[in-house]
């Protein structure tokens, strides 16, 4: 009787669901200019300024200096193609220009540090921000990247004490910092309130960078708050300052998968992108499609694996593989996959992975076990609270699972559609 009820449960959540849905959010006649072929007068420029430092580091192959140059720019075109091998290439350069500093540099520590958070490599970074922390130099600079390393790591006691040491609680870098805080812990109000804050201070200051900095994370903290339209005219915002952001346009192509529910509408902007852009998160997306439809399955995880098996991409989407295989039934590969990532990482999102991992592999009497020793369930995010619910479904704890199951089902948005039906057949 109990299970019939639940049954009548799920359904009535499936039909609320359906009796809420919006109208399409995403118009493809506002992206018409952004889909075609664009002249990026910004790369150009990287492109002219590398050839120039290039020159100088071959000329004068003992200075260094011109090498964290380089390296500057190669991140600047990581940002802007997804090529690994541009991020992999800053990062030898920065080593470079470490060892040749002696390490009595800050500002190299630093940069080669942002490399590491870049590529998931989070303990590394953190050896080397507390030896800039130690060299005393731009105190303040060092202090703000501890509270990001920090927290990436799941040190919330230690991130907040160096966010405290922030001076300036006005300044665009505290309250970038304090949103992120307020996000880590759900109060997506706050995190709002700040960021447009900061995006205040940017426009005043005419930092147009900085500001479309704010736009793109304004657009992503309004999706996370079910603002969809929202959300989607500050991805609009960010286009019209950056024809060319790629992130925006995935992004977009994200509302119409997951709210609009418009495939064909998705896959377009996907084909564009994947003319333009070497990241393999397209190739995620476009397998996620692929599941979505039963359509080109294997053959788009083919073509995703193919590529984020390069040695060069490290553990950066260790998350994202780890879903994959847990959902491919690859339970070995999985349990690995997370304790890796429990290594790197050891943040509630990481014991998501090795509890689910665990409980598929071993023992689901084990993977509950890790949940409570790691606080797991006091998460926020939508992905690790799927993974809590698989391993309560495990070990048949039916009320804790149906309080999550609404939860999650509020937060179909952001799961997307593939995710959202998990959630439906728990």
């Amino acid at each position: 009787m109990k299970n019939t009820y639940i049954f009548i449960a799920t359904l009535a959540l499936v039909f609320i669901s359906c009796e809420k849905k919006v109208q399409d959010v995403v118009d493809l006649k506002d992206l018409t200019t952004y889909l075609q072929t664009q002249e990026n007068d910004a790369s150009e420029r990287i492109h002219t300024n590398l050839s120039f430092w290039e020159e100088k580091l071959v000329k004068n192959p003992n200075q260094f200096p011109y090498g964290a140059k380089i390296a500057g720019l190669e991140t600047q075109l990581f940002s802007k193609t997804g090529d690994i091998q541009h991020l992999k290439k800053a990062e030898n350069l920065l080593v470079l220009a470490v060892e040749k500093s002696g390490g009595k540099q800050s500002g190299y520590l630093r940069s080669l540090a942002r490399n590491y958070i870049s590529q998931h490599q989070f303990k590394k970074a953190l050896e080397l921000l507390q030896k800039a922390e130690m060299n005393g130099d731009q105190k303040q600079e060092t202090i703000k990247m501890m509270f990001d390393v920090n927290l990436e790591l799941g040190k919330e006691k230690i991130a907040y004490e160096y966010l405290r040491k922030i001076e300036n609680k006005r300044s665009f870098d505290y309250l970038i910092r304090i949103a992120k805080w307020k996000d880590h812990k759900g109060d997506l109000e706050a995190t709002i309130s700040y960021m447009e804050e900061a995006l205040a201070g940017a426009q005043k200051k005419e930092y147009e960078e900085l500001e479309l900095w704010c736009i793109t994370n304004l657009a992503d903290y309004y999706g996370h708050h079910g603002d969809i339209e929202k959300s989607y005219k500050y991805y609009l915002k960010t286009l019209e300052k950056d024809p060319n952001n790629h992130y925006a346009l995935k992004k977009i192509a994200w509302i119409s998968f997951s709210n609009d529910k418009d495939i064909l509408e998705a896959k377009k902007i996907l084909k564009v992108l994947d003319e333009r852009y070497k990241g393999v998160d397209v190739d995620l997306f476009a397998y996620e499609i692929a599941t979505y439809e039963y359509k080109e399955v294997s053959e788009k995880l083919t073509q995703y694996w193919s590529k984020v098996k390069d040695a060069k991409y490290g553990e950066m989407y260790n998350k994202y593989n780890f879903d994959i295989l847990i959902d491919t039934k690859n339970y070995k590969e999985a349990y690995q996959t997370a304790l890796r990532e429990v290594n790197n990482r050891p943040t509630a999102a990481s014991y998501s992975m090795l509890a689910l991992a665990t409980a598929c592999f071993k023992d689901p009497y084990e993977g509950m076990h890790i949940l409570k020793t790691n606080q797991v369930v006091e998460s926020y995010e939508p992905e690790v609270l799927l993974r809590v619910a698989k391993v309560y479904e495990m070990n048949e704890r039916r009320d804790a699972l149906e309080i999550i199951k609404q939860e999650l089902l509020e937060a179909s948005f952001e799961l997307g559609p593939v995710k959202t039906n998990q959630v439906l057949k728990l």
